[in-house]
């Protein structure tokens, strides 16, 4: 049904006042369908995403039908583009236990995703403070040999150690736990306010645990702990699809995110990776289904990275191998964590493109988003190796310092989607302006 308004100068407030609506019950849309893939991605199902249990594969496939039927171009024929990674696995749930009483895996202790297999139960128990060897500065903070014994370090390092140039580079978590091996400790309990799980990409020669430090107990009399690793090769998948540009076809935005996670810790912990980055798998999806229906340009490049968790692993594979003139790459948006902005969003590579930085904020101030920060590039994602060598583009994130991170409680139900629908609506409009 139509009707007759008056004439053209009634009918263009009219559109005025529809065309906003419209563009925002579209993000809506776009939104509804973005929840409907980080519930699913995170779920059970896929067990966190990782190698051991198959997730990556699982999520592989998934992305594939999804960019297959919002009709996303193959490229040289295919949607994927195959590599190894290395990863240290868990070949059976871990156990710890302190003075007879077992802990909880994944709420009170984690697994290092650096550990050795071992076997031990000792009373031969030695606190070294924050376990920091370091003779040129006057460092010692093992007034005991900690020989046949099993190390507790405090984890949570003051910054003035961190940031100190002296010291800092002595201070890492990796370096620490070698110093305790190489003095002769038999295993090492790190203490953490806050239990994450890293990137199991290599292997240390002991046996280590992260646990909470409200969840240990006093005094120390005995800790059990058992575990079993070991160095497995993963055959796994960078999955892509490409929309051609209208206008300009030959000059290419790549869009991305990984799809892997962190798995899970034998057969009843699994880290579901809501915000790590089921979120940032769904914008790039929802990115797509936006740009065929309202159509680019530019052409598209829609890539889903593996190996992100073990080091960077496919990205650089893709940067080294690519499917496409990179050349042709006129700009690069990597999301990772995309739901959780109570401190704003981050643009790394900010700083190393101050024009384009300079018009994604005049988009985000028109809008009244909130703080939008910038750094300069760094390898924390996806979009290093693209920038480093010589790739203009932004690595987006939402920043929560109280967001789970690599955590079983980075779950669906804490995922912000007003943050999510900003920074959708961000993405969106400086696409089109670039």
């Amino acid at each position: 049904m139509s009707y007759t308004v008056g004439g053209d100068e009634m009918i263009k407030p009219v559109l005025f006042v529809l065309i906003p609506f419209l563009l925002f019950s579209q993000d809506d849309m776009y939104v509804n369908d973005a929840k409907k893939y980080v519930s699913l991605l995170s779920s059970e199902e896929f067990k966190g995403r990782g190698y051991v249990q198959g997730g990556h594969l699982k999520a592989a496939s998934f992305i594939k039908d999804e960019i297959a039927g919002i009709g996303l171009e193959k490229i040289s024929g295919s949607r994927s583009q195959e590599f190894e990674v290395e990863i240290n696995a868990l070949e059976s749930e871990p156990r710890l236990s302190i003075n007879a009483v077992s802990l909880r895996l994944g709420l009170d202790y984690v697994p290092h995703e650096l550990s050795a297999s071992g076997d031990i139960s000792s009373d031969d128990i030695l606190s070294v403070e924050h376990g920091l060897y370091i003779p040129m500065a006057g460092i010692n903070q093992y007034q005991q040999s900690p020989r046949g014994k099993i190390v507790i370090i405090d984890n949570d390092l003051p910054k003035e150690i961190k940031k100190n140039k002296q010291t800092g580079r002595y201070a890492s978590e990796i370096t620490r736990i070698k110093i305790a091996r190489q003095l002769g400790a038999r295993a090492v309990i790190l203490l953490q306010d806050r239990l994450i799980f890293g990137a199991p990409y290599t292997r240390l020669d002991i046996p280590v645990f992260r646990v909470k430090k409200s969840s240990l107990p006093r005094p120390l009399k005995n800790i059990e702990l058992e575990i079993e690793t070991d160095i497995d090769d993963y055959d796994t998948q960078n999955v892509f699809g490409l929309l051609k540009g209208h206008a300009v076809p030959d000059s290419i935005i790549m869009l991305t995110a990984h799809y892997d996670h962190l798995g899970a810790l034998g057969d009843s912990i699994y880290f579901p990776g809501a915000n790590d980055n089921a979120s940032g798998v769904a914008l790039v999806l929802s990115l797509a289904k936006y740009f065929k229906r309202n159509p680019s340009k530019y052409s598209l490049l829609f890539v889903f990275f593996s190996g992100e968790e073990a080091g960077l692993v496919g990205s650089k594979y893709f940067q080294e191998h690519p499917r496409i003139s990179l050349d042709k790459v006129k700009f690069l948006i990597n999301f990772d964590m995309a739901a959780s902005a109570e401190n704003g969003i981050m643009a790394v590579g900010g700083k190393d493109f101050p024009a384009y930085f300079n018009k994604l904020k005049a988009i985000n101030d028109s809008l009244a988003m909130g703080k939008l920060g910038r750094r300069k590039n760094a390898a924390n994602s996806d979009h290093y190796f693209f920038i480093k060598n010589g790739m203009k583009g932004f690595y987006l994130f939402t920043k929560d310092g109280k967001q789970p991170y690599h955590h079983i409680n980075d779950t669906y139900e804490t995922l912000e989607w007003d943050d999510f629908s900003h920074l959708f609506k961000l993405a969106r409009i400086f696409l089109r302006e670039i």
